[in-house]
């Protein structure tokens, strides 16, 4: 049977970013050369002691095992489930998309059926309750979480949170977000079992999880669950005083307001709390960001303009060590001002130098994160068409399109969009009139 070429390809840069050959994978993993070769190109499954055997290799802690379909699992693994008859969760091992969520411990541990609005109900309110919290902790067994095995089970955490933020780049959204919400769910009854020095730690992985499911929700065109993430996001760093993402929640609330509703001063208005922590240099600089994209979209650059070079005074200052595990820190320094900066001209109807900024930066991002490479290519196609070269826009617009079919990107599709209300002035054109009206049926459909 078949494979899975975005999941092949995820773990082909897994192990070409180390600079590993097939062998050396093939004889970590024992196994032979040409399954890894077929699983990256997607001409085979990946089976469970496979990934298994690649998480360990990789350190990414269980976050490869979390890619498994259930149904790839045979009947040695099933053995392993904790058994349920109750009503909640439908028969053991079912399809997760009918409410169904499963919950699988790392390194070949118990798999569990749970429901999935059972848990995020409990989550919401703080605790997970009843039955469900019964069936967790009897899937975690006698689990040691004395000091040591406390920090080494949140060590584990931490590279599987990494490596799932490496599959990010490149996997659709979907993909992921049942796994992680499996390490939320271990991590929730984990922390109240760790001695009390630990718990804060585990608050804050927690909350680290929470904030990157709102971005996995959010590129998933899902703004209920991505609101529902940065809600327990900001929970759970409150509960660690983990200051710098409680401010951190309100610039994800801005930028979901402009990627969702288009409400430009609104989003403003979101970001607003954060520019009166005076503490929280990169924060609030992300917080000024988002101010200017909101009043760049309002169409007033002057104060666009203003709050931007702000922005870029506060990211160039030093920052808090608790603001280090933050997003957005994969661009800096000159790029950094680039990115933003043509962002802001791109909403104010500026094209050509962004043009000149953002085409030689494709090649370098399609590299190192497909993800973002589509995103960028959605704004150049936005300001080719500020710049009156409607030809050109339309073919980046179909190719974020393309791209969007394999790694799913709502924040590439609203650039679209917005690209396509740009083009309806050039449908006098006869040489593209036919183009436009192609995308926007794409995009209507």
């Amino acid at each position: 049977m078949p494979g899975n070429h975005r999941l092949g390809a995820m773990l082909r840069e897994l192990r070409t970013s180390r600079n590993l050959t097939l062998a050396a994978v093939a004889r970590q993993a024992g196994c032979a050369e040409s399954l890894v070769s077929y699983v990256e190109n997607g001409q085979r499954q990946l089976q469970p002691w496979l990934a298994e055997a690649l998480d360990a290799f990789y350190g990414t802690g269980g976050a490869i095992t979390a890619l498994v379909p259930v149904s790839n699992f045979g009947q040695d693994d099933r053995a392993h489930t904790v058994p349920h008859t109750g009503p909640a969760c439908g028969p053991v091992l079912a399809d997760a998309a009918n409410d169904v969520l499963v919950v699988r411990l790392p390194k070949g541990g118990a798999t569990m059926p749970v429901s999935r609005r059972e848990l995020l109900a409990g989550l919401s309110i703080g605790a997970l309750g009843g039955a469900l919290a019964d069936r967790v902790d009897h899937m975690l067994g006698r689990l040691d979480l004395g000091d040591d095995a406390a920090g080494d089970a949140l060590a584990e955490f931490e590279r599987a949170f990494a490596g799932f933020s490496t599959m990010a780049r490149s996997l659709p959204p979907a993909r992921l977000i049942d796994g992680m919400i499996s390490q939320v769910a271990l991590l929730d009854r984990l922390r109240r079992r760790a001695p009390a020095s630990r718990r804060g730690a585990y608050a804050i992985m927690q909350a680290r999880y929470a904030e990157s499911l709102s971005w996995l929700c959010e590129e998933a065109s899902d703004v209920t669950s991505a609101l529902y993430w940065v809600d327990r996001a900001a929970q759970w760093a409150a509960a660690a005083r983990w200051e710098p993402m409680v401010g951190y929640t309100f610039v994800r609330r801005s930028m979901l307001v402009i990627n969702f509703t288009g409400d430009r001063l609104r989003a403003v208005d979101a970001a607003a709390p954060v520019l009166d922590m005076p503490e929280l240099s990169w924060v609030r600089g992300l917080a000024a960001k988002e101010t200017a994209k909101g009043y760049a979209l309002a169409g007033q650059g002057d104060a666009s303009a203003r709050v931007l070079d702000e922005a870029m005074r506060l990211l160039a200052q030093p920052s808090r060590d608790d603001e280090v595990r933050l997003g957005q820190r994969s661009v800096v320094g000159d790029d950094l001002y680039a990115v933003y900066q043509t962002t802001c001209d791109i909403y104010l109807g500026l094209g050509t130098d962004v043009i000149d900024a953002l085409q030689p930066r494709l090649d370098g991002l399609a590299r190192s994160s497909p993800r973002t490479a589509t995103i960028s290519r959605a704004k150049l196609a936005h300001a080719y068409a500020n710049a009156g070269q409607p030809a050109d826009a339309v073919r980046l617009a179909w190719e974020t399109l393309d791209a969007h079919d394999q790694v799913g990107s709502h924040s590439a599709l609203s650039e679209v969009r917005r690209t396509s209300h740009v083009l309806r002035q050039w449908k006098v054109r006869a040489d593209v009139r036919g183009e436009i009206s192609d995308l926007a049926h794409r995009l209507s459909s």
